[in-house]
Parts: C-alpha cells; sequence; structure tokens
C-alpha cells in the first residue's frame, strides 16, 4: 500500500498491490498503515452493483457522533468520487473534490469521518466495495443534494438514475 495523493486533510488516494496473471487479478485489501496509525476498526463491508451509466449514489454521510471512516475500491467499471468537507472549522468546509476510480488501477480511497461522499457511475456495470468504520444506525443517516445550488458541483455530466431518498436531500441553508 502506497498513498499516491492527499486530497483533503483527511483523505487519501491510495496505490493498491495486485497481483495480475493468466489466471486474472488477486488484489489484498492491506491498508495495515492507515489502520494501525488511526486505530480503526473496520466493520461493515458493502457491495455496491450499478447496472448503468450515470447512475449517481450519494452524498451521503452519518452524523455525529457517529461518523463513518470509508474505505472505497472501484473494483468493476469507472466511478468519479465526490468527497465534501463537513469539517466547520476547517478551511475547505464545504469544498469538494472529484477523484476517479477504476477496475484498472484499483486504486482505493480513504474517507475520514468529516467528510460527504458520493459517487457517479462512468461506464454500464460498476462494482464498489466499501470498508465502512462504526455501525450503521439509520436515524443518524444523512446527506446534501447533489445539485444544491451552495455546493457548486459541477458533474460532467447529469445523473440519470438517482434514488429518491438521494434526490430528497433537503437544501444546505445559506
Amino acid at each position: 500500500m502506497i498513498i499516491l495523493k492527499k486530497i483533503f486533510s483527511d483523505v487519501y488516494l491510495i496505490k493498491n498491490k495486485f497481483n495480475n496473471d493468466k489466471r486474472g487479478k488477486f488484489l489484498k485489501f492491506n491498508h495495515e498503515i492507515i489502520i494501525k496509525k488511526k486505530r480503526i476498526k473496520f466493520n461493515q463491508f458493502c457491495y455496491s452493483l450499478n447496472k448503468k451509466k450515470n447512475t449517481f449514489r450519494g452524498i451521503h454521510f452519518q452524523k455525529y457522533p457517529y461518523q463513518e471512516i470509508k474505505l472505497v475500491t472501484c473494483v468493476e467499471g469507472k466511478i468519479l468520487d465526490i468527497i465534501i468537507d463537513l469539517d466547520k472549522k476547517s478551511k475547505t468546509y464545504l469544498k469538494y473534490k472529484f477523484v476517479k476510480l477504476n477496475q484498472n488501477k484499483m486504486h482505493s480511497l480513504y474517507i475520514g469521518k468529516n467528510y460527504a461522499h458520493g459517487f457517479l457511475t462512468l461506464t454500464n456495470k460498476t462494482t464498489i466495495l466499501y470498508q465502512i468504520s462504526g455501525p450503521y444506525i439509520k436515524s443518524k443517516q444523512s446527506g446534501l443534494l447533489w445539485s444544491d445550488p451552495a455546493l457548486k458541483i459541477k458533474l460532467p455530466t447529469k445523473p440519470k438514475l438517482i434514488s429518491l431518498r438521494d434526490k430528497s436531500f433537503n437544501k444546505l441553508k445559506t
């Protein structure tokens, strides 16, 4: 595991090591450096299959004190990952960054607890694996509306598939 790039103060693009031979690919999710340093326990392992290009999921987060740390990897297809800083004390509060993840490189994105996360699929048949810290608590789940003018998110294309829940998040009060 190698940290390739710091995206925000607690968001990193990670290069995974995988073996590739005539049988195919083998990837071991070994993020020992980050896990030990930050004392993280991942207890949710999630799988997201997205059939169509331009499917949008997010922008999700879990409210204090149950914020989640996520490790996101695209294992099939390609996505445009969106991360938004939710730390009110940060210089980058409510700023967003895009990171492209794809099956060829199979990089992972480590997302700290003070960030919201979502993604737009850039290909058909896209598969994402998540490792998530902390318990899922439905009453603490929340999100941001991707089209909220206050966020000024400029996606390369308008989402074609988006859940009713993700369409119904409230706009920020500015």
